[in-house]
């Protein structure tokens, strides 16, 4: 069924139309500029159009109509006039293009202002998110999308165009995933005479969408900076879920919206910070500017390497798997077989001494003949102590040489040094340094330490740790190596990202506290991974330290000495507190490992 587009029409919809050219209410022309079929209304809230869903053929089409009532205003004829004129200048994927303006006439002598375009098959951002129940992009996803928008605003800007209205529902995506940036009615051109204008302070047309717009152009001076900004607003809906004026603190002026995204790498966060900055020049100077930042914070998030299978990075030392150690249970197994035989002897030739002794004399010649039951009952009794036997040894294995306790050192629990070796004999020293109970990582979170409750920044918790001398405390190490773990609250891979996020950003504290401490030669990253213990739940720690912030010294290094070995002998021989690497999925021995890294 054709749709008739006369704004006075009585029956717009009107089935009996069919495949008729001309509507049977009004006597309009249903086929539009010779060419579109419409076929149904898509939207009439827009600012200065109608948008309708048409067809060429059997090719789907937008048709934007300016609304009737505007026909009159020279202002909105000029800026529908250059939607298409912006359009049809722009020759890239994440652009719709247009096919032509044209002026349709109703029988009753109204003339529309028309443009035909292509259709975009997807959805804007803000359907899609809505779809998702809200649920907040991943820092990966925004990172992509991030650039994808900020390439399509090179291509506007390098034309000398202006978008002005950058929010979710004007971005779309299509099924190939691809980000379309539309709604170009209120884009401007950046002439001489627009930007005379604006350094002389002149109050150009103002466009606003609330919650997104830059505070310059709510005062009709729009510049390529407010393109940025109303793109740092739509990032903060995206990776928060919640429109920014949800979150915004008018009393102070304040934008509270990190808090919900604290799956987000400071990186990222920064980067969205400065996009929104009040002051213009605190913003990214261009797209080009953009796009290199957007770069540089790619490479600093995947310059380290993932020890669970997340990342690689060539620049860290190849990890060497370590040689094989030769069987050590064997000897213990067949002693235990020996003693357990001897003890079963013994035992058999007591029971038939002490059975002799009671039988009568004229008996005893038949000592050698017990009844078989007895001999049953005596095997019976001599395995049950053999296994006994077995149990106390394996029971006694299993009982750790001896447990560290911490050494309290303001708000440090600290462990000094112990020697740990690796399969050749060569050796090397650790200790533990692991911050209060005061000090842990948010549950779910990424990158936030709370303490007592509140959470800190990393630049807290590095000035903490230099109020409490933890230089002094680490008795001038050689290497640092930064552990990062994970609680038992989501999936195991996922938990193990965050875990060695964790490490990362621990690893960044103690590169700026120790830049200056001669003795250290490198750093390692340790990503312990999940706590996985029997019992584990989200919300609540079964050991002291789950979720600390926890740091390890090495010194005194045998050369050649495979420091994972060494470091996993240490741990396991002298295990800190109630510390164990069983308890994490990357603490078993064919995953534990260190990752090196450099000095800057």
């Amino acid at each position: 069924m054709s749709l008739c587009i006369n704004p006075v029409c009585p029956q717009p919809e009107n089935p009996a139309d069919g495949n008729s050219r001309f509507c049977q209410g009004c006597g309009s022309p249903l086929e539009i500029a010779g060419r579109y079929q419409v076929t149904r209304l898509l939207s009439d809230k827009t600012g200065f159009g109608k948008v309708y869903e048409a067809y060429e053929g059997n090719k789907p089409k937008i048709l934007k109509v300016l609304k009737e009532n505007l026909n009159r205003n020279p202002k909105a004829i000029e800026l529908f006039e250059q939607e298409a004129a912006v359009l049809g200048q722009l020759d890239n994927p994440g652009i719709p293009k247009v096919d032509c303006y044209f002026q349709y006439q109703t029988r009753n002598g109204i003339r529309l202002h028309c443009i035909g375009m292509e259709k975009i098959e997807g959805v804007n951002l803000e359907q899609w998110l809505e779809q998702r129940g809200n649920q907040p992009i991943n820092q990966d996803q925004a990172l992509n999308w991030l650039e994808q928008i900020t390439a399509i605003l090179h291509l506007v800007h390098s034309q000398q165009y202006l978008h002005r209205d950058i929010k979710p529902s004007n971005i779309m995506l299509r099924p190939n995933g691809q980000l379309v940036l539309i709604d170009f009615g209120t884009a401007r051109e950046m002439t001489y005479t627009y930007l005379a204008k604006i350094g002389s302070g002149e109050r150009i047309t103002a466009i606003e969408s609330s919650g997104y717009t830059a505070p310059e152009q709510a005062f009709g001076q729009a510049i390529p900076q407010s393109d940025f900004y109303s793109l740092g607003r739509t990032f903060v809906f995206l990776l928060t879920g919640r429109h920014p004026l949800d979150m915004y603190d008018s009393r102070n002026d304040v934008l509270n919206w990190r808090g919900y995204a604290t799956h987000v790498s400071p990186l990222l966060l920064d980067l969205i910070d400065r996009l929104m900055a009040k002051e213009i020049k605190q913003r990214p100077a261009n797209a080009q500017d953009l796009l290199r930042q957007i770069a540089d914070i790619k490479r600093q998030l995947n310059e380290t390497v993932n020890v669970g299978g997340i990342g690689t990075d060539t620049t860290f030392v190849p990890v060497v798997p370590p040689p094989r150690r030769a069987n050590t249970t064997l000897i213990p197994s067949l002693v235990r077989w020996v003693g357990g035989l001897a003890l079963l002897s013994a035992l058999l030739n007591w029971i038939k001494a002490k059975t002799t002794t009671l039988l009568p004399s004229r008996q005893r010649e038949e000592n050698d003949k017990l009844p078989l039951i007895a001999l049953i009952a005596a095997l019976l009794l001599a395995l049950g102590l053999v296994g006994l036997t077995a149990l106390a040894w394996n029971g006694l294995r299993r009982i750790p040489i001896s447990i560290q306790r911490p050494e309290r050192k303001g708000k440090v629990d600290y462990f000094p040094y112990t020697k740990g070796a690796d399969s050749q004999g060569r050796t090397a020293e650790f200790s533990v340094a692991v911050l209060s109970v005061e000090y842990k990582w948010s549950f779910g979170s990424t990158y936030q330490i709370q303490h007592n409750n509140q959470i800190i920044t990393l630049e807290d918790l590095r000035k903490n740790l230099e109020q409490e001398g933890i230089r002094r405390i680490m008795e001038n190490p050689t290497e640092i190596i930064s552990v990062g773990t994970a609680s038992c609250e989501g999936n195991l891979a996922e938990e193990e990202r965050r875990a060695f996020a964790r490490s990362q950003q621990i690893q960044l504290v103690a590169k700026r506290i120790f830049s200056n401490v001669r003795s250290v030669e490198g750093y390692r990253l340790l990503n312990l991974g999940q706590f996985r213990r029997s019992g584990c739940q989200a919300n609540q720690d079964l050991t002291s330290y789950q979720r600390s912030v926890i740091v390890i010294g090495v010194k005194n290094k045998t050369p050649g000495v495979n420091v994972d070995e060494a470091l996993r002998d240490r741990l396991e021989k002298k295990p800190f507190s109630d510390f164990k690497l069983e308890d994490y999925s990357l603490g078993s021995p064919d995953k534990f490992r260190t990752i090196s890294s450099n000095l800057n």
